[in-house]
């Protein structure tokens, strides 16, 4: 069958610095479901677009645009292949400044924050924050939140980007001191150095660095640590992969401490609709082909 030789306008995302695309099944579900009034434009590939009736329902009660598309438009759309058939344009969250995220768990006896230096692959930060997620650690401290609030980054995620909130570090070497003061031990990571995980006892509030699995930390951030900690293994290899190695080190502090997630850390819950407009009875449809920008 042969290709057309032109195609239909291709969609417009708005160049708004403060807005971004995600994709994933599980991730804009999890979006959706957390903060929908976010959602600016949705895009369903035609042959999935069965499964996001309720989504599609509550975009068009809230006067918002979707659209029904084919997977070739899809591809082009989301700027990858691994859309699973489903886009979200959406309004990027301001990450917590380091003062914010204090005052927030400043009653939290247990608190975990993981720091991240020179990551840049966005496939190992959204492992990370699926890892955050499933051991309750809610904030990750970041240098840099573009690589962080990616679409790829919150796809690896999996849905577990919507209860880790991103803390802008600016240098991480001038957090530390910040956070030491507010009560929290500075644990560093290194596969040469460092006392045995399972054999060390972690503090109760620890702000936890993880660099590169090719150079590790810097220098400068291993002085400053309080406490290095060292994965024990065969040695058989140089290292870990960075997201491995934070998981590990994540399920050994959640299994010495047991701890329940400080709900504090999280945004404030939105008791109205989960769109403005939701709850009525709207049956008009007519905003599904809504380009507008």
């Amino acid at each position: 069958m042969d290709h057309p030789t032109s195609y239909p306008p291709r969609p417009r995302f708005s160049e708004d610095p403060m807005e971004m695309k995600i994709f994933g099944v599980n991730a804009c579900r999890a979006f959706f479901e957390h903060r929908p009034e976010q959602i600016v434009r949705a895009y369903f590939a035609e042959d999935v677009a069965y499964r996001f009736g309720y989504v599609m329902k509550a975009c068009a009660q809230a006067r918002k645009a979707y659209r029904i598309i084919d997977t070739f438009e899809m591809d082009k759309i989301a700027e990858t292949k691994s859309h699973q058939g489903i886009c979200f344009l959406v309004k990027k969250t301001e990450p917590f400044t380091i003062k914010e995220y204090l005052e927030a768990s400043i009653d939290l006896d247990t608190d975990c924050i993981v720091a991240l230096e020179r990551l840049g692959n966005p496939h190992n930060v959204g492992s990370i924050l699926r890892t955050c997620a499933h051991f309750g650690v809610e904030g990750l401290l970041v240098s840099d939140a573009v690589i962080a609030q990616s679409g790829p980054a919150i796809r690896g995620a999996e849905g577990g980007a919507e209860f880790v909130q991103f803390v802008d570090a600016g240098r991480i070497s001038d957090a530390l001191p910040i956070f030491k003061a507010a009560g929290y031990t500075v644990v560093g990571t290194s596969s040469h150095q460092g006392e045995n995980l399972y054999t060390t006892e972690l503090p109760d509030k620890m702000l936890l660095m993880m660099g590169p699995e090719s150079s590790g930390l810097s220098d400068f951030l291993i002085e400053d640590a309080d406490l290095m900690v060292k994965i024990p293994g065969s040695e058989s290899v140089e290292s870990l992969n960075v997201a491995t190695a934070t998981g590990i080190v994540l399920g050994e502090y959640w299994r010495q401490k047991e701890f329940e997630p400080g709900q504090a850390i999280a945004p404030p819950e939105d008791d109205g609709p989960i769109f403005e407009g939701l709850e009525e009875d709207d049956d008009d449809d007519d905003l599904n082909d809504d380009y507008e920008d």
